[in-house]
């Protein structure tokens, strides 16, 4: 996902009060493409029937990585 796509997604999720994040990292992986990291707390599978599988998701040391493969 490009950057924009990134914030809005984000503002997305604190919107609908699905994720209350303590630390938010966009990690740029290429040229123009970012996966999201959240830090917080959030429900994993409420999260994942909100993004209908547009983005892969994972868990990771406590963070939750939001991406397009």
């Amino acid at each position: 996902m490009n950057r924009r796509e990134a914030i809005t997604l984000l503002s997305e999720l604190g919107v609908n009060q699905l994720v209350c994040p303590s630390l938010v990292i966009l990690e740029q992986t290429k040229t123009d493409n970012y996966k999201l990291k959240i830090k917080g707390t959030y429900n994993l599978h409420e999260i994942g029937n909100f993004l209908k599988n547009r983005f892969q998701i994972e868990e990771i040391r406590n963070f939750l990585i939001i991406y397009t493969p």
